[in-house]
Protein backbone atom coordinates (compact mmCIF):
# COMPACT_ATOMS: atom_id res chain seq x y z
CA UNK A 1 0.00 0.00 0.00
CA UNK A 2 1.08 3.74 -0.85
CA UNK A 3 0.41 6.84 0.46
CA UNK A 4 0.93 9.90 -1.98
CA UNK A 5 -0.11 13.43 -1.48
CA UNK A 6 -0.50 15.35 -4.56
CA UNK A 7 -0.32 19.39 -5.05
CA UNK A 8 -3.01 21.64 -6.78
CA UNK A 9 -4.95 20.26 -9.66
CA UNK A 10 -6.90 23.21 -10.89
CA UNK A 11 -9.49 21.28 -12.85
CA UNK A 12 -6.45 19.30 -14.89
CA UNK A 13 -8.44 15.95 -14.83
CA UNK A 14 -6.05 14.60 -17.76
CA UNK A 15 -2.71 15.39 -16.13
CA UNK A 16 -4.12 13.95 -12.79
CA UNK A 17 -5.37 10.42 -14.60
CA UNK A 18 -1.71 10.39 -16.16
CA UNK A 19 0.01 11.03 -13.35
CA UNK A 20 -1.87 8.21 -11.07
CA UNK A 21 -1.34 6.29 -13.93
CA UNK A 22 2.30 6.88 -13.59
CA UNK A 23 2.23 5.77 -10.06
CA UNK A 24 0.34 2.57 -10.93
CA UNK A 25 -2.62 3.48 -7.97
CA UNK A 26 -4.57 1.15 -7.03
CA UNK A 27 -7.89 2.52 -5.28
CA UNK A 28 -8.08 -0.95 -3.56
CA UNK A 29 -4.56 -0.10 -1.73
CA UNK A 30 -3.56 3.30 -2.28
CA UNK A 31 -4.35 6.03 -0.71
CA UNK A 32 -4.44 9.71 -1.84
CA UNK A 33 -3.88 13.22 -0.25
CA UNK A 34 -5.33 16.39 -2.08
CA UNK A 35 -3.78 19.43 -0.53
CA UNK A 36 -6.86 21.08 -2.39
CA UNK A 37 -7.90 23.88 -5.48
CA UNK A 38 -9.01 20.62 -6.96
CA UNK A 39 -10.72 23.57 -9.00
CA UNK A 40 -10.72 26.47 -11.36
CA UNK A 41 -8.62 27.88 -13.90
CA UNK A 42 -8.28 24.69 -15.77
CA UNK A 43 -10.68 22.78 -18.12
CA UNK A 44 -11.97 19.86 -16.27
CA UNK A 45 -12.74 21.48 -12.95
CA UNK A 46 -16.90 19.53 -12.52
CA UNK A 47 -15.33 16.18 -13.70
CA UNK A 48 -12.36 16.74 -11.25
CA UNK A 49 -14.83 16.70 -8.30
CA UNK A 50 -16.51 13.82 -9.72
CA UNK A 51 -13.94 11.70 -10.07
CA UNK A 52 -12.11 12.27 -6.93
CA UNK A 53 -15.26 12.26 -4.77
CA UNK A 54 -15.75 8.86 -6.60
CA UNK A 55 -12.56 7.57 -5.44
CA UNK A 56 -14.47 7.53 -1.58
CA UNK A 57 -12.38 6.91 1.47
CA UNK A 58 -9.28 5.98 -1.07
CA UNK A 59 -8.70 9.80 -1.34
CA UNK A 60 -8.87 12.45 1.30
CA UNK A 61 -9.00 16.33 0.44
CA UNK A 62 -8.47 19.51 2.36
CA UNK A 63 -10.16 22.87 1.68
CA UNK A 64 -8.24 25.40 -0.56
CA UNK A 65 -8.46 28.50 -1.15
CA UNK A 66 -10.60 27.93 -4.69
CA UNK A 67 -12.85 25.49 -2.85
CA UNK A 68 -13.80 28.60 -0.28
CA UNK A 69 -14.34 31.26 -3.22
CA UNK A 70 -16.70 28.59 -5.07
CA UNK A 71 -18.59 27.82 -2.21
CA UNK A 72 -18.66 32.41 -1.72
CA UNK A 73 -20.12 32.44 -5.17
CA UNK A 74 -22.87 29.84 -5.06
CA UNK A 75 -23.88 31.32 -2.01
CA UNK A 76 -23.53 35.52 -3.23
CA UNK A 77 -27.07 34.97 -5.04
CA UNK A 78 -27.00 38.11 -7.17
CA UNK A 79 -23.35 37.84 -8.27
CA UNK A 80 -22.95 35.60 -11.36
CA UNK A 81 -20.38 32.55 -11.56
CA UNK A 82 -17.24 33.72 -12.24
CA UNK A 83 -15.62 31.05 -14.53
CA UNK A 84 -17.98 29.03 -17.64
CA UNK A 85 -17.84 25.35 -15.47
CA UNK A 86 -19.33 27.24 -12.29
CA UNK A 87 -22.39 28.25 -13.99
CA UNK A 88 -23.06 25.04 -15.47
CA UNK A 89 -22.24 23.54 -11.80
CA UNK A 90 -25.70 25.69 -10.90
CA UNK A 91 -27.73 23.70 -13.41
CA UNK A 92 -26.28 19.78 -12.97
CA UNK A 93 -28.33 17.36 -11.06
CA UNK A 94 -25.30 16.66 -8.54
CA UNK A 95 -24.98 20.20 -7.91
CA UNK A 96 -26.46 20.37 -3.91
CA UNK A 97 -24.12 16.78 -3.81
CA UNK A 98 -20.84 18.40 -4.71
CA UNK A 99 -21.64 21.68 -2.74
CA UNK A 100 -22.40 19.88 0.31
CA UNK A 101 -19.30 17.33 -0.13
CA UNK A 102 -16.63 20.85 -0.32
CA UNK A 103 -18.38 22.25 2.25
CA UNK A 104 -17.38 19.52 4.65
CA UNK A 105 -13.73 18.95 2.97
CA UNK A 106 -11.60 20.02 5.92
CA UNK A 107 -9.37 22.54 6.51
CA UNK A 108 -6.57 20.16 7.68
CA UNK A 109 -5.87 16.50 8.14
CA UNK A 110 -3.57 14.36 10.15
CA UNK A 111 -2.74 10.87 8.60
CA UNK A 112 -2.02 8.34 11.01
CA UNK A 113 -0.46 6.20 8.65
CA UNK A 114 2.54 8.20 7.83
CA UNK A 115 2.52 11.25 10.78
CA UNK A 116 2.06 14.02 7.94
CA UNK A 117 -0.27 16.80 8.21
CA UNK A 118 -1.84 17.90 5.12
CA UNK A 119 -3.12 21.73 4.55
CA UNK A 120 -3.99 24.12 1.86
CA UNK A 121 -1.42 27.21 2.39
CA UNK A 122 -0.22 26.73 5.63
CA UNK A 123 -0.14 27.05 9.24
CA UNK A 124 -0.15 29.76 11.70
CA UNK A 125 3.24 29.80 12.61
CA UNK A 126 1.60 30.90 16.36
CA UNK A 127 -0.38 27.57 16.62
CA UNK A 128 1.14 24.38 17.80
CA UNK A 129 -0.40 21.57 15.35
CA UNK A 130 -1.99 20.52 18.33
CA UNK A 131 -3.89 24.50 18.51
CA UNK A 132 -4.43 24.33 14.98
CA UNK A 133 -6.60 21.14 14.43
CA UNK A 134 -9.05 22.58 17.18
CA UNK A 135 -9.24 25.81 15.63
CA UNK A 136 -9.88 23.67 12.03
CA UNK A 137 -11.89 21.61 13.44
CA UNK A 138 -14.19 24.92 14.79
CA UNK A 139 -14.12 26.27 11.17
CA UNK A 140 -15.81 23.28 10.17
CA UNK A 141 -17.93 22.48 12.35
CA UNK A 142 -19.76 26.02 11.98
CA UNK A 143 -19.23 25.78 8.46
CA UNK A 144 -19.74 22.26 7.12
CA UNK A 145 -23.07 21.53 5.15
CA UNK A 146 -24.66 22.67 2.52
CA UNK A 147 -27.62 24.41 4.78
CA UNK A 148 -24.12 26.79 5.88
CA UNK A 149 -23.70 28.46 2.97
CA UNK A 150 -25.91 31.22 3.22
CA UNK A 151 -24.84 31.44 7.14
CA UNK A 152 -21.21 31.21 6.82
CA UNK A 153 -19.94 31.75 3.21
CA UNK A 154 -22.77 34.75 2.20
CA UNK A 155 -21.46 38.22 2.18
CA UNK A 156 -21.64 39.74 5.32
CA UNK A 157 -23.07 43.46 5.70
CA UNK A 158 -20.05 45.87 6.80
CA UNK A 159 -19.98 46.95 10.03
CA UNK A 160 -18.00 48.84 12.27
CA UNK A 161 -16.30 46.61 14.72
CA UNK A 162 -16.47 47.30 18.12
CA UNK A 163 -13.52 46.68 20.43
CA UNK A 164 -14.95 46.48 23.60
CA UNK A 165 -17.42 43.68 22.12
CA UNK A 166 -16.56 40.05 22.59
CA UNK A 167 -14.61 38.34 19.80
CA UNK A 168 -17.03 37.38 16.83
CA UNK A 169 -17.28 33.39 16.97
CA UNK A 170 -18.09 33.88 13.06
CA UNK A 171 -15.28 35.92 12.62
CA UNK A 172 -12.80 34.23 14.26
CA UNK A 173 -14.14 31.15 12.22
CA UNK A 174 -13.56 32.81 9.00
CA UNK A 175 -10.21 34.78 9.85
CA UNK A 176 -9.04 31.18 10.88
CA UNK A 177 -10.44 29.57 7.58
CA UNK A 178 -8.41 32.22 5.85
CA UNK A 179 -4.48 31.41 7.35
CA UNK A 180 -5.13 27.58 6.39
CA UNK A 181 -6.24 28.64 2.82
CA UNK A 182 -4.38 31.72 2.20
CA UNK A 183 -1.29 32.64 4.43
CA UNK A 184 1.81 32.66 2.56
CA UNK A 185 4.17 35.59 4.24
CA UNK A 186 4.46 36.29 7.94
CA UNK A 187 5.86 39.03 9.92
CA UNK A 188 8.89 37.70 12.25
CA UNK A 189 6.59 37.14 15.34
CA UNK A 190 3.99 35.03 13.02
CA UNK A 191 1.33 37.34 12.03
CA UNK A 192 0.04 36.74 8.55
CA UNK A 193 0.94 39.48 5.80
CA UNK A 194 -1.65 39.32 3.32
CA UNK A 195 -0.63 40.78 -0.48
CA UNK A 196 -1.62 44.80 -0.47
CA UNK A 197 0.69 44.86 2.86
CA UNK A 198 3.62 43.16 1.43
CA UNK A 199 3.01 45.17 -1.58
CA UNK A 200 3.01 48.58 -0.13
CA UNK A 201 6.21 47.43 2.40
CA UNK A 202 8.22 47.06 -0.91
CA UNK A 203 7.43 43.47 -2.36
CA UNK A 204 6.46 44.56 -5.98
CA UNK A 205 5.01 41.00 -6.82
CA UNK A 206 3.35 40.15 -3.54
CA UNK A 207 2.51 36.63 -4.36
CA UNK A 208 6.26 36.38 -5.54
CA UNK A 209 9.15 34.27 -2.63
CA UNK A 210 10.78 37.59 -1.02
CA UNK A 211 14.69 37.92 -1.57
CA UNK A 212 16.45 37.08 1.36
CA UNK A 213 16.70 39.68 4.68
CA UNK A 214 12.98 41.07 3.57
CA UNK A 215 11.04 42.24 6.42
CA UNK A 216 8.37 39.55 5.66
CA UNK A 217 9.33 35.92 4.90
CA UNK A 218 7.61 32.12 4.17
CA UNK A 219 5.57 31.09 7.00
CA UNK A 220 7.22 27.68 6.74
CA UNK A 221 10.94 29.68 7.33
CA UNK A 222 9.62 31.82 10.25
CA UNK A 223 7.58 28.91 12.35
CA UNK A 224 9.52 27.37 14.66
CA UNK A 225 9.59 23.70 14.67
CA UNK A 226 9.51 20.98 17.05
CA UNK A 227 11.09 17.77 16.40
CA UNK A 228 8.49 14.94 14.20
CA UNK A 229 6.39 17.91 12.60
CA UNK A 230 5.78 17.09 9.24
CA UNK A 231 3.54 19.42 6.69
CA UNK A 232 2.26 19.31 3.68
CA UNK A 233 0.89 22.07 1.52
CA UNK A 234 0.33 23.60 -1.89
CA UNK A 235 -1.10 27.10 -3.30
CA UNK A 236 2.45 28.96 -4.04
CA UNK A 237 2.85 27.97 -7.13
CA UNK A 238 5.79 30.41 -7.55
CA UNK A 239 7.47 29.16 -5.36
CA UNK A 240 7.55 25.17 -7.08
CA UNK A 241 8.65 22.27 -5.76
CA UNK A 242 9.83 23.07 -1.79
CA UNK A 243 11.19 20.47 -0.18
CA UNK A 244 11.98 21.23 3.78
CA UNK A 245 12.77 18.91 6.56
CA UNK A 246 9.67 19.94 8.38
CA UNK A 247 7.01 20.97 4.80
CA UNK A 248 6.85 19.79 1.83
CA UNK A 249 5.26 22.36 -0.88
CA UNK A 250 3.51 20.64 -3.83
CA UNK A 251 2.25 23.48 -6.00
CA UNK A 252 4.22 23.38 -8.79
CA UNK A 253 1.90 25.11 -11.28
CA UNK A 254 -0.09 22.12 -13.05
CA UNK A 255 -2.26 24.93 -14.47
CA UNK A 256 0.24 27.22 -15.91
CA UNK A 257 2.30 24.91 -17.45
CA UNK A 258 4.21 23.59 -15.14
CA UNK A 259 3.89 20.27 -13.34
CA UNK A 260 1.70 18.33 -11.21
CA UNK A 261 3.06 16.68 -8.25
CA UNK A 262 2.94 13.71 -5.86
CA UNK A 263 4.93 12.80 -3.28
CA UNK A 264 4.73 9.54 -1.75
CA UNK A 265 4.27 9.87 2.15
CA UNK A 266 5.42 6.10 3.31
CA UNK A 267 7.91 5.48 1.61
CA UNK A 268 11.93 6.65 4.01
CA UNK A 269 13.23 8.76 0.86
CA UNK A 270 9.97 10.52 -0.18
CA UNK A 271 10.16 9.97 -3.90
CA UNK A 272 8.10 12.45 -6.00
CA UNK A 273 6.77 12.07 -8.99
CA UNK A 274 5.38 14.69 -11.91
CA UNK A 275 3.96 15.07 -15.31
CA UNK A 276 4.29 18.06 -17.50
CA UNK A 277 1.40 20.45 -18.25
CA UNK A 278 -0.11 22.61 -21.01
CA UNK A 279 -0.95 25.95 -20.18
CA UNK A 280 -4.76 25.57 -19.32
CA UNK A 281 -5.13 29.36 -17.67
CA UNK A 282 -5.38 32.52 -19.22
CA UNK A 283 -3.85 33.69 -15.99
CA UNK A 284 -0.37 33.47 -14.73
CA UNK A 285 1.25 32.24 -11.73
CA UNK A 286 1.08 35.09 -9.23
CA UNK A 287 -2.37 35.85 -7.86
CA UNK A 288 -4.45 34.24 -5.38
CA UNK A 289 -3.23 30.89 -6.46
Amino acid sequence: MAVYAIGDVHGCLLELQRLLQLLRFDPARDRLLFVGDLVNRGPNSLECLRFIRSLGTRAEVVMGNHEVNLLRQMAAVDAPPVEPWQKTLTRVSDRDTLLDWISRLPLMLQDRETGFVVVHAGVHPSWSLDEAMTRAGKVMRQAGGLDRLETFYAPAAKRTVDPTEPPDPLRIAKDDQTVFTRIRLTAPDGRPVWPEEAKKAGLSDPYAPPPVGFSFQPWYQVRRWTSGERVVYGHWAAVGLALHPHSKGLDTGCVYGGRLTAIRLDHPDLPVTQVDCPNHSRTDAGGEG
